[in-house]
């Protein structure tokens, strides 16, 4: 069950602040959002549920797409973009990492949808959400800090519930592959001669199931590594507010060997110049 089955009637945009932790919804008539341009310095996690339709996500090398009645679990504190086909209606809860890290052993283990949801669990826990800032949405809740503990509480319980569901042993074994071989592009992404034979032979695997991993992710090798030369040309530009950093050396850092086409994949991707996002002015349009 999506959250949007719950029959609750909602603004499309709301938020709630609810003791350490924040429930909002955000996006529609939006695309993309992405995280980052406004830093949540303290350490965090958002899940974020969509409102309707799939949305795709990426965050430091995981990626995937999460559709009606599922999830997934990111870092606040770090980069993330998050894409959708039409509307990118969401439920996003910002929860501390010291609230969920007390409740859920290795947490960082599930950020990414690394594991298949418990579909009961996900449904308890969207109708809870949805319900919880239906009732309080115009009056405060009592006892709020208690309140936010037993969603937290709750949060933790559908988490920690995905490692048994049937068929993640596998699933599992070939996250672990997917992670190193995503670390080895990590390394490598200055390099502009990266590509999937190599990774496949540094890795010690066939191209074929390097494909195959991540066509699992509805993506290709080609198009992972351009991606991520994006966003970290984005992050780079983000911090480099001074112009310290000609765009040609952000270009080549990234592993781009023209800039020219660098600038234009850039502002395909993004909807705006590195330049612009260098400077702060960012295509507002696109973001939740």
């Amino acid at each position: 069950m999506s959250i949007q089955q719950t029959g609750l009637s909602l603004p499309p945009e709301s938020r709630m602040a609810l003791g350490p932790i924040e429930i909002l919804r955000q996006g529609q008539g939006l695309s993309r959002h992405i995280n980052g341009e406004t830093p949540v310095a303290a350490p965090g996690y958002d899940l974020i549920f969509p409102a309707h339709g799939s949305l795709s996500f990426c965050q430091a090398g995981l990626t995937g797409e999460v559709g009606p009645g599922g999830y997934v679990l990111l870092r606040s504190d770090r980069f993330y973009e998050l894409r959708a086909q039409g509307d990118l209606s969401q439920w996003r809860v910002r929860l501390p990492a010291a609230a969920l890290e007390d409740r859920l052993v290795a947490v960082d283990t599930h950020v990414g949808g690394r594991f298949a949801p418990h579909p009961q669990m996900a449904a308890l826990v969207a109708r809870t959400l949805s319900a919880t800032l239906q009732v309080f949405r115009q009056s405060p809740a009592p006892r709020p800090e208690a309140l936010a503990g037993e969603l937290v509480a709750l949060i933790a319980l559908m988490i920690g519930s995905e490692g048994e569901q049937e068929g993640n042993l596998g699933r599992t074994g070939r996250n672990r592959t997917r992670q190193r071989i995503v670390a080895h592009i990590e390394r490598h992404l200055g390099d502009p001669g990266l590509a999937p034979e190599g990774i496949a032979r540094a890795m010690g695997v066939s191209r074929s199931y390097l494909y195959a991993l991540f066509a699992e992710g509805n993506e290709t090798v080609a198009g992972f590594i351009r991606t991520r030369r994006l966003q970290a040309a984005y992050e780079m530009l983000l911090a480099d507010s001074r112009g310290g950093l000609a765009i040609s050396e952000v270009a080549y850092r990234t592993g781009f060997k023209s800039v020219s086409h660098f600038s234009r994949s850039f502002s395909r991707h993004f909807q705006a110049t590195p330049r612009s996002v260098r400077a702060g002015q960012h295509a507002k349009g696109a973001q939740a």
